[in-house]
């Protein structure tokens, strides 16, 4: 069974060639038989500060979130209480996290040129197309009913029925990979069998 990891990266930079990811969370689903296993990770990451856009920060809300002294590397910051470690080891183990599976967010491309510079080149071993939540919507209503581009991913969240995040979750690593997983099973939730006629199938 194919390993699905839910991502958000919390960044210095809109762009990856300037910026680097601080924050990253996984939510990784496991399949074994009829049970599914989702296992949240969290990592902060010391920043260069010469490199970095105060609106990105702003909207990451960084300077009230941040938690790793500079002389750690990195942190471990959740579920649970907060671990120090090395960056190399942090690396080391988002890549073992993520190893063989395909990545699902919002805008993951994003998120995927980022941890791509984080682990280093030749480094990522996860699946090579990662999937957007807001394509996998825009396909569950209809590429009609989801309107012109560029689609809107509240709109298009909403239209499935879930609520994005509030205030408190939203532009949190967590918060993001939370919603791009009720999203995705939102869409992936199978659909009653309507006949033609729109009425339902007789049981």
């Amino acid at each position: 069974m194919t390993t699905i990891a839910f991502v958000d990266c919390e960044t210095t930079h809109l762009d990856a060639e300037i910026g680097e990811a601080w924050e990253v969370a996984v939510i990784l689903r496991r399949q074994d038989d009829d049970r599914t296993t989702d296992t949240e990770y969290v990592w902060q990451f010391a920043i260069n500060r010469d490199a970095v856009d105060p609106e990105a920060l702003r909207i990451g809300r960084f300077h009230e979130r941040h938690v790793v002294d500079p002389t750690w590397g990195a942190a471990f910051t959740g579920p649970g209480p907060i671990l120090p470690c090395s960056r190399a080891s942090a690396v080391e183990a988002i890549i073992g996290v993520l190893s063989g599976a395909v990545l699902v967010g919002s805008n993951p491309a994003f998120d995927d040129r980022f941890l791509r510079k984080l682990v280093g080149p030749g480094c990522a071993r996860w699946h090579y197309r990662p999937y957007d939540i807001v394509q996998l919507a825009a396909a569950k209503v209809g590429a009609q009913a989801a309107g012109p581009l560029p689609w809107r991913a509240h709109t298009l969240s909403r239209a499935v029925g879930v609520e994005p995040p509030t205030a408190d979750a939203a532009h949190t690593a967590l918060g993001d990979a939370r919603w791009a997983r009720d999203v995705y099973d939102a869409v992936l939730r199978p659909s009653p069998f309507r006949h033609p006629s729109g009425a339902p199938c007789a049981s």
